[in-house]
């Protein structure tokens, strides 16, 4: 097993810098651990404390593929690997997570959204996953069409309370939130009860931002149901 570790400057100059580029000696700084045999990398969140840990950080491209954004006045915003996974935020207060968060999910909501609109077919369920442990994090949309549901019901010897059971239904038929880049977003919060909040206040969002929608610009059935549900 080989562990590596990773300074990141949290004051720097403004603009985007990638790892090879920025001097790691210049104050106090982000330290990444990285355990090259798991693909882990950990960190404490400076500041607000607590530990962060990601699963899959491919060994190829760390520590070259990391780039840190720092804002006008050299404050780091964030940490990406290959310009899009993100890896570390920073917030200024503790205001700040919610409307970022929001923001985040909201823009997941409309893309989502709009994957639904292209399949054009009329729907009878839109289920919304959700999962959280603290670590590992998912919100989702599961879709059932009218055929679906009464192929569920008959598999399950005619039990129509089958039909409003997400997981009875195709893996095809789910689309999932950016789950990865909220993970970061909420362990880079202050603390466990504000990551619980803004995860409920995620799940909140994403699914009204989706209700909001679905009667406008997809066709639904007479039972169409809308169900939120929790899965362990």
């Amino acid at each position: 097993m080989q562990m590596s570790i990773f300074n990141i400057p949290l004051k720097y100059k403004a603009g985007e810098f990638a790892f090879n580029g920025i001097n790691s000696d210049a104050g106090d700084c982000l330290t990444l651990d990285y355990n090259d045999e798991y693909q882990l990398l950990t960190y404490n969140v400076p500041l607000y404390g607590g530990e962060a840990r990601l699963y899959t950080v491919p060994r190829e491209l760390m520590p070259e593929a990391l780039t840190a954004v720092y804002d006008s006045n050299g404050d780091i915003e964030k940490v990406v690997l290959s310009g899009s996974r993100l890896i570390y935020i920073y917030y200024k207060n503790v205001m700040v997570p919610e409307r970022v968060i929001l923001k985040f999910v909201k823009a997941e909501a409309d893309k989502i959204f709009d994957m639904i609109v292209r399949r054009k077919q009329t729907l009878a369920r839109i289920f919304i996953e959700k999962f959280y442990d603290g670590e590992a994090v998912d919100i989702a949309i599961k879709t059932a069409t009218a055929e679906e549901l009464q192929t569920v019901i008959d598999e399950d010897d005619g039990k129509i309370t089958a039909a409003d059971n997400s997981g009875n239904f195709p893996i095809e038929n789910r689309l999932e939130l950016d789950h990865e880049t909220l993970g970061v977003m909420l362990m880079c919060c202050a603390d466990s009860l504000l990551q619980n909040r803004l995860f409920n206040k995620a799940v909140e969002t994403f699914a009204e931002r989706i209700r909001s929608r679905v009667l406008k610009k997809i066709r639904t059935t007479e039972d169409f149901k809308f169900i939120v549900e929790e899965y362990d």
